[in-house]
């Protein structure tokens, strides 16, 4: 048998649990400011919509049927229910406010950017800041559930809902170690890529996503030999003199300006296009802390460059 729709309205419910409560429409009316008859009427209203008699008649005293402690009963948890939920949203009010989540892409930021941070969190020490590291789709995806305040990404996918709050380019360069034999190239192409030993990170990291488009337009194909999803482990890979990786400068800038690494310009006009991008979801009202501490971290990337 199809279930008819109903249509709960709460002030019906509510003129029902008062009656109840104070036993008799008349002293209900009186609580509530309005006539006796507007208090019965509705209440024989909710009964047409229901289709089924929640008021013994006859009796001086209001006395529920079966049906009508049913609406009542569901009319009080509805009412503990709202309480829980405004309780609920108050309490995520207050953490929201109180401090910060930043997602960042795994490896975009070192640690001059993070300790150039440090004046600000302690000016506010009562704001709590969590940085959490994750590859960039789940970046992406933290920020717009909610589950981050602040992003940082690399290239970010102009399908996400996302707003930027501040862009720092930032091509993506072949990195190798001073002494490879491309170590004095300054321009390289990706059929140059494609013939040397590669670390790389996973397929869910935007680095890789761009390189294969890149390679899907030219016709290549680039298997890394060593694919790992940690910055360090790529690094060592380059350090030891083992290979190759596509990286952003920022991350290892103090390598790159200390000579153990050389970044290489890529020929290819998606590898030059690329910046990493500090974002929040989009319609989300960040709060004051939380937009000056994007401003400071902005700060904080520029300067290390």
């Amino acid at each position: 048998m199809p279930v008819r729709p109903i249509d709960l309205q709460d002030h019906r419910l509510r003129y029902l649990h008062l009656s109840h409560d104070k036993g008799s429409m008349r002293a209900a009316a009186e609580a509530l400011g309005v006539a006796t008859s507007s208090v019965s009427r509705q209440i024989a209203r909710l009964e047409a919509e229901l289709g089924i008699e929640l008021v013994r008649p006859g009796t001086h005293r209001i006395s529920l049927t079966t049906a009508g402690e049913a609406a009542v009963d569901y009319y009080v948890e509805r009412l503990r229910q709202h309480t829980r939920l405004i309780s609920r949203l108050d309490e995520l009010r207050t953490q929201q406010q109180a401090s910060t989540v930043i997602a960042i892409g795994e490896g975009l930021l070192g640690a001059r950017v993070i300790n150039g941070l440090q004046g600000f969190l302690q000016t506010h020490g009562a704001h709590k800041t969590e940085i959490i590291s994750a590859p960039s789709q789940e970046v992406q995806r933290m920020v717009m559930a909610d589950q981050a305040h602040l992003g940082v990404v690399f290239a970010p996918s102009q399908t996400a809902c996302l707003s930027r709050l501040f862009s720092l380019a930032q091509p993506l360069r072949l990195i190798v170690h001073r002494d490879s034999r491309l170590a004095e190239r300054s321009l390289v192409s990706l059929q140059d890529i494609a013939r040397e030993s590669l670390v790389l990170p996973g397929a869910n990291f935007r680095v890789r996503e761009l390189l294969d488009a890149a390679c899907k337009a030219q016709g290549l194909n680039i298997e890394p030999s060593l694919t790992s999803n940690s910055l360090a482990v790529i690094l060592d890979f380059v350090r030891s003199g083992l290979g190759a990786t596509l990286l952003a400068e920022l991350p290892l800038i103090d390598e790159i300006k200390g000579g153990t690494f050389k970044a290489l310009a890529i020929d290819c006009a998606q590898m030059n296009a690329t910046d990493i991008q500090i974002v929040t979801r989009r319609g989300r009202t960040l709060d004051d802390v939380s937009r000056a501490l994007a401003t400071e971290m902005a700060k904080a990337m520029r300067r290390v460059l």
